[in-house]
Order: C-alpha cells, then structure tokens, then sequence
C-alpha cells in the first residue's frame, strides 16, 4: 500500500500552497466551533491552584490529594499561564489552535517524502483534515486534545519515517510528551512501539533485513526510545505515587470499568461516528483492504508506514470501544485518527485519480461534502439510524452531535455565570455538592463535593460501575444525602431569569431554606437574569 516516496528535492512551494489552503479551511471550522468545555475548567482549577504554589489539587487542604484530572503536563503549563496572570481561557485555545496547525504541517510534509503524495493526493488529505467535525471543534474547548494527538503523530513519524532507522530520541521524546499529556498516552505509544517491532519481525521474516548494519540501526533507535520512555515514565509514575498515592489517576477509576454494558456503549459510539461522518468507514476500510492484499502478497513493507498507519487507527477506534466511549460531541477520543485518516483519504484518492481524474474529484468531492456537513447540521444518514447507535443512555432523546456540541457550549456558559455568581456570595471556607464541578469550581473559592467521583475517591468507594446504562464518563454517582457526613454548606444552587420567579414564589423559597440574591448588572450578568438561588443544606 505504500506509494513511491518522492525524492528529497521535489519542490516545497506547492506544499506551502496546499498547507494554507487547507489551514484557511482548517480556520474557518475552527472559529464556527470555537468554545470552552466545562471539563475543561476541572482541570483549570487545579492549573490555578498550581499557580498559587498549593500543588496540583482540586480542594486545598485535602488530605491526600485526588488526581481529578487526566492531563499533567497540560494543567502544569496552563498553571504557568495562570501565575503570569494571563487568561487561561484564551491562552488554553491558542496553544491548541498552533497545535492543530502544526499537526496539519506535519501530515502534509510526512505525506510528501515518505508517502510520495502529488499535489492532489496532498490537497485531498489536507482538506479531509481541515473539514472533519472532529478537528474543528476539539482544536479548540479547552482540553490539550490537539497536542496529544500532534504528539502521537510526531511519534508514528519518528518511527516510521524511515522503518530501518527509527528516529530513537525523537520517538522517545514525542512518546513521553503524549503520555505526559493525557494519562492514556501509553496506550498509543505501546501501539506504535509494538507496530514498528512488528514491522521489523515481518522484514527478518521475510529475508529483507539479513543486513547486520541495518539490525543494529534499527535497534539503537528502537531501544533509544524505550530507554527514554521508561526513565522518564518511571520518574512521572513515581511522583504519582508519592504524591497521590496511586499509579492511575482518579478519573481512570471514576470514568472507565470494564463490563458488558460500557462494551456495548463503546460500540455503539464507533458505529455513531461512522454513522455521523461515513467518509472515515470508508477510508478505513479501504486501508484495511490494501493491508490485507499487501499481507497476502507478503510484502516486506506491509508493516511499514502505511501498514501501521491502518493498525494505529485501528487501534484507535478499539480504544474507544473498549473504555466505553466518551459523553462529549463529534467523536473526541478519535481524534488521533485524524491525521492518518486524512493520509490515507490522500492515497485513496490519488489512486482513484491514476484510475480516472474526473472519478477520483468526484469521489473526494463526495466524501469531504459528507464530512462538512456534520457540522450544519446535517448528515447523510437517516436521524433513525443514527438514533439505532445513541449511546448517551442518560439522555433517553436523541441529539445529533452538533446539538450535542451546542449544548455542551451552553451549559459552560450558563456554569460559568452561575460561578461569578456564586464566588461573589461565598467564601472559601463553605462546601458545595456539585455535578457539573467545571467552571462552578473554577471561578469559586468553596470546597466541591463531587457526585461523580472524579475529585472524591469516597464516590468510587461507594459505587460500582457498569450496573445501570449511563452515558459515558457517569457511571459512578452517589445520592446527594451521601455528603451528609460533611456537613456541606449548600445542597443546590442555580440561576433563575428575571421573569421566571414570581415575588410570593421568591418568599416561599426563602421559608424552605433558599438564600434569594438578586443579580445586579453593574456586576456583569446579563439583563435577563433575575436571581442566584442557594439552597441551605
């Protein structure tokens, strides 16, 4: 499957052209989805309290501390925006907006040289990029999910550029950042690090590599990134441990169990992304097809760059079936696929073009149309398909994944409101128990009793997972009464509109423990909003 790489001095200036053609487009999705993420403000109060010289912990003072959060080395750089006093929401979303840029960089250029892409296969795969839902919005929102999946891509580069020859320290480096990143980064490095000893096995099989230079080149960068990765995760892993006093992080125990219910939920959220945008089924599958005809043929490259290019997406896709999916729109956990997908959409239609030029623009017309569209709303499958693989099963109604973005944008800015709110009428020293503990946490100074568990290890200790069908990331909770041991100050609180609480409705409120405040706009709410309420606990 792999294509004749182009020689080293083909001209540079068409890729210049293709990278910001398709980076106009990459833009203009990204500004339309442009957004914070309530998750997102979890981790930013940690960042804040890094800042503050408190450490990373959710709630000061608790002892031990809860790793509430799946990206260290995320809320330790953001822990430095916030001690520069700069904004941690603008400067989250720049950051991962160079991300997304520079991985669009990298696929184009890694596609040229070692993938031999002409200028059509090149604008195909950027495009595919730029326009797939899942980029647009996850380049912004708060979360490093950019970085990580650049990270992962600088990896398989590193390791596959030239299969003899891994690049070891860059490999190895690339390897630690993404584990760094995201708690789950090891799962795609022993991916990639397994798919290049797969591929070297493969050639030794096969005769192709009796060259003794060729072993040991090959095995000083192999073993140069496995040093790498296990000094540096070692020193991170015991950290961990002393200072949380576990090897996973509390979201791994809150978010992920392993059972027949989350199996079924995870399927159902690959069959969902496949059903919202079908171009990536069939650009999958089609580079599952030339691996298997590659294999039969017992090709030594089989394993090489493009092989490991379908089995990383492979592996993708089974990552998220197998943790059971994730709540938040357009397919997030897939978006390290992105990258390789939108390469092999590349092959898939420069070989249609050698075929016919008119079949292959037609086809890629075809298939970056039914990827925009996702992003107006509207999709190429029936809503009752669709619907047949809802894996939002706290949701019982069916929402398409950009009313599911729409919401998860809403609700933020609604929370973060209601924290402005709230950080003006409490002090640190009153406890709150609280579901959506994001941006509420973030702009208060009170504890946080977490009823999913994510920053209270009490919740897991009370809940078992996979016994109700619940959407992704909420198979734990606890009954508010579960906090009665802390003797919280306040049990409930939200905001009304101005017209939404009559006068003698407000009076009864106070009489059954609310404490009624009304909102002033010289504080910064919006004219329609009436009053915060806050229930006594």
């Amino acid at each position: 499957m792999d294509s004749t790489p182009q020689p080293p001095d083909a001209p540079l200036r068409p890729l210049l052209w293709i990278f910001l053609g398709s980076g106009l487009v990459l833009a203009f999705f990204v500004a339309r989805f442009n957004f914070l993420t309530d998750d997102a403000y979890i981790l930013f109060r940690y960042s804040r309290n890094f800042a503050r010289g408190l450490g990373l912990v959710y709630n000061p003072g608790v002892e031990p501390p809860v790793e509430g959060y799946s990206e260290f080395l995320w809320a330790v750089l953001l822990g430095g925006i916030e001690r520069l006093g700069w904004s941690i929401g603008f400067w989250s979303r720049a950051l991962t907006i160079a991300g997304s840029g520079a991985l669009l960089w990298l696929l184009l250029a890694f596609g040229r040289r070692r993938l031999g892409l002409s200028s059509t296969g090149l604008w195909a795969a950027g495009l595919f990029f730029a326009t797939l839902p899942t980029v647009g919005i996850w380049t912004t929102g708060g979360l490093s999910s950019s970085l990580f999946a650049l990270c992962i891509f600088w990896c398989y580069q590193a390791l596959f550029s030239e299969p003899a020859a891994p690049r070891g320290v860059q490999a190895g480096l690339a390897g630690t950042l993404t584990c760094l990143l995201r708690a789950d980064g090891p799962y795609w490095i022993a991916t990639l690090l397994g798919l290049a000893l797969l591929a070297f096995a493969w050639r030794r099989w096969l005769g192709a590599e009796n060259n003794a230079l060729v072993r040991r080149r090959f095995l000083r960068g192999f073993l140069t990134a496995s040093v790498i990765l296990v000094v540096l995760g070692a020193l991170f892993l015991t950290w961990r441990v002393a200072t949380y006093g576990d090897y996973l992080p509390n979201t791994a125990r809150a978010k992920v169990g392993m059972s027949a219910l989350s199996l079924e939920r995870g399927a159902k959220y690959l069959l969902s992304f496949w059903a919202v945008m079908p171009a990536t089924l069939l650009v999958f599958v089609f580079g599952v097809a030339g691996l298997g005809a590659r294999l039969l043929r017992r090709a030594p490259d089989a394993f090489d760059a493009m092989g490991a290019l379908v089995l990383t997406i492979t592996a993708t896709f089974g990552y998220g079936l197998l943790v059971g999916g994730d709540f938040m729109a357009m397919g997030r956990f897939f978006l390290p696929a992105a990258p390789l997908l939108a390469l092999l959409f590349g092959v898939f239609v420069q070989r249609l073009g050698h075929l016919s030029r008119s079949a292959g623009l037609i086809v890629a017309g075809l298939c970056l149309a039914s990827s925009v569209a996702p992003a107006f709303d509207m999709h190429v499958t029936t809503r009752a398909q669709r619907a047949s693989v809802w894996f939002r099963w706290s949701t019982p109604d069916y929402l398409t994944e950009y009313e599911m973005w729409q919401g998860m944008r809403d609700r933020c800015q609604e929370w973060t409101l209601l924290g402005k709110a709230l950080a003006l009428h409490t002090t640190a020293e009153e406890s709150l128990v609280l579901g959506p503990i994001g941006a509420i946490g973030y702009f208060t100074e009170m504890t946080i009793l977490d009823l999913y568990g994510l920053t209270n290890r009490e919740v897991l200790e009370a809940s078992e997972p996979g016994t109700l069908r619940r959407s992704p990331g909420h198979d734990r909770e606890v009954n508010i009464e579960f906090f009665d041991r802390y003797n919280p100050t306040w049990r409930e609180v939200y905001l009304t509109g101005k017209d939404d609480v009559p006068e003698e409705l407000l009076q009864y409120a106070e009489q059954v423990g609310f404490k009624v405040i009304a909102l002033d706009e010289a504080d910064g709410f919006p004219r329609n909003r009436g009053y915060l309420m806050m229930r006594y606990w």
